[in-house]
């Protein structure tokens, strides 16, 4: 190869634009060179490319892996186990199922009883007694009177907003 040719490759290897195929080339052609051979800019790529082919070979010597166990203080290699397709199979059609059911289930407000909260003014639709945190009740209507109804919304939203503003007071005084 011309030497115009080999500088050219060796440009393009240091910026990592060269194929497996030409680095290979230029190992393979700078092998085949003489060390005394060569013209004097290329002298010290004959030796990175000789140290390269040499770092190729190396091996480790018997009973290395025996060593390595030593050191770290395991006595005997462990079996390597093998990756389960039936257990991660299982866990996805796991997943699946549950997903379809959600997805599938009607999603319905409970039939049951509900506890009621303690709110002022309200009464059990089913007994007429004031609503209490024990006393059971379904989700109806719980107010015949607007403005008392009203007064219940307000109240809640106003206990919302102090705990709302009691958040807000302590995360601007950090």
């Amino acid at each position: 190869m011309e030497k115009a040719v080999i500088l050219a490759l060796l440009e393009r290897y240091w910026r990592a634009e060269t194929t497996v195929e030409e680095e290979k080339t230029l190992a393979a052609w700078f092998s085949e060179q003489a060390p005394g051979s060569l013209d004097p800019d290329l002298e010290p790529y004959h030796a990175l490319f000789a140290y390269f082919d040499e770092e190729t070979q190396v091996t480790p010597g018997p009973g290395f892996e025996a060593r390595i166990l030593e050191r770290v203080g395991i006595s005997e290699p462990r079996p390597v186990r093998q990756f389960q397709w039936g257990l991660v199979s299982a866990a996805a059609a796991v997943l699946v199922l549950a997903i379809g059911l959600f997805l599938l289930t009607p999603s319905e407000p409970p039939a049951g009883p509900v506890s009621a909260a303690r709110i002022p003014g309200t009464r059990s639709p089913a007994t007429g007694t004031p609503a209490t945190p024990t006393t059971a009740t379904r989700i109806t209507d719980t107010y015949d009177n607007p403005d008392q109804a009203l007064a219940a919304v307000r109240h809640a939203l106003l206990i919302a907003s102090n705990h709302l503003n009691e958040g807000r007071k302590q995360i601007t005084n950090k």
